[in-house]
């Protein structure tokens, strides 16, 4: 074998890693977490800030990373061709051409693929450069490449132009729960998260609290009477209404009585304010921002009739996020399920169905209702009496007490395969 043979062979193995370096490229520059290259440019990261921008220019990167690869795949064969025939003639060409198409497949293709899978950013980081100088070198070449590979879209009936699909909400659910399985996230932050998503499709109606639990002040009460009733409930802001509660005309603040000096000829309207209204299936973001620009604490919630339907707190809308927020006033054990043996319940007749199966994992639902006493009187037909029951999926539901036509308390008995 003479010097210049021995040349051609190293060139031949130059342009076996030249196939390894564009096919791990290719594969790191496509699967880098998009996340961590931006964290990694927020954080100064130059070649993470150039990959960010090569991997937004997908189109040219992988006409640029082909052309490469292609070059030297073909390249190498005719090396191979020629070295064969100068070396021990035409007989073996075929054997030499299989051999180096085994190679490139495996050295030039699985291997690498394989490393830049496992290690993606690191080798995203580490080839993006030059990458980054062959798209640019290419420019011309690549775009009549792409206008060729348009033309051929277009005869097809397929618009080259689309792009992927934006992230969606159930794929960022799914990175937060892979997070909490691996640790990184904890389980309050998971919740968290996916409150976030959830209070975006949530209704006032959803969290509001109904009328029937709300206290309410007469406009015609005095100083005295309006203090006990404050005293009383431990609430800072209530509703007043005037000759009926569906007919709620302020809101009273307890640190606007403290400057009443005059309690003879206190008058509510006096110190009352404004109340923003709502209705019950506005969106609870939507209403959120309107109390921001109004500094709202405190919103009257009224049905399709105008009639006080409820109220809802900015208190409630952020529970909806964090979780229970309790105060100094809160009485500690106010709980809305009492667990009194494995698989019975002792619940209130006013707690959310959604919040029930979240808590013991039952997946009840309800056509009209959101409370569990909604559910009971929809499915018997009528307002019951204590100790009436119903059964949904082997789930026994008692009422255990009553106050007058509402359902108080139920008892919830779990089927023993649950």
């Amino acid at each position: 074998m003479s010097s210049s043979d021995i040349v051609q062979f190293v060139v031949l193995i130059l342009l076996l890693l030249t196939s390894a370096f564009f096919s791990s490229s290719e594969t790191a520059l496509a699967t880098a977490n998009k996340i961590k290259l931006r964290s990694m440019a927020e954080h100064g990261n130059k070649s993470a800030a150039l990959a960010i921008k090569v991997t937004g220019e997908s189109d040219k990167m992988l006409s640029a990373i082909l052309i490469g690869n292609n070059v030297a795949n073909l390249t190498a064969s005719s090396l191979v061709t020629t070295l064969t025939i100068k070396v021990v003639g035409n007989r073996l060409v075929g054997i030499a051409t299989g051999i180096l198409t085994i190679a490139i497949l495996i050295f030039g293709e699985i291997i690498p693929k394989t490393l830049a899978a496992r290690n993606a950013e690191t080798i995203a980081l580490l080839f993006v450069k030059p990458i980054y100088l062959l798209m640019t070198v290419l420019t011309p070449v690549i775009f009549l490449v792409n206008k060729a590979a348009a033309l051929i879209f277009l005869l097809l009936g397929m618009d080259s132009s689309t792009k992927s699909e934006a992230m969606t909400e159930e794929e960022i659910r799914t990175i937060v729960d892979v997070g909490h399985e691996e640790g990184i996230i904890e389980n309050e932050e998971r919740k968290m998260i996916n409150n976030v998503f959830d209070f975006a499709a949530t209704v006032v109606r959803d969290i509001m609290i109904p009328r029937i639990d709300m206290t309410f002040i007469d406009v015609n009460l005095s100083y005295e009477e309006v203090i006990e009733i404050f005293k009383n409930d431990m609430f800072t802001r209530m509703p007043v209404y005037e000759e009926s509660t569906d007919n709620v005309i302020g809101i009273i603040n307890i640190k606007d009585l403290l400057l009443v000096e005059d309690k003879e000829k206190f008058q509510i309207k006096d110190y009352i304010r404004q109340p923003l209204y709502t209705y019950e299936y506005k969106k609870v973001a939507e209403l959120m921002a309107e109390m921001r620009k109004t500094f709202s604490n405190i919103v009257i919630v009224l049905d399709e009739y105008g009639v006080t339907a409820g109220m809802l707190t900015i208190e409630d809308m952020l529970e909806e996020i964090v979780g229970d927020i309790r105060d100094e006033y809160d009485e500690e054990e106010d709980e809305n399920l009492v667990k009194l043996g494995k698989g019975d319940y002792l619940i209130e007749g006013s707690m959310r169905i959604d919040d029930l199966n979240d808590k013991i994992g039952t997946q009840l639902t309800s056509q009209e209702y959101e409370s569990i006493g909604g559910l009971v009187m929809e499915i018997l037909g009528k307002v019951p009496k204590e100790k009436d029951a119903i059964e949904v999926e082997g789930i026994r539901i008692s009422v255990e007490k009553m106050d007058k036509a509402r359902i108080e308390t139920v008892r919830l008995t779990l089927p023993k395969k649950l």
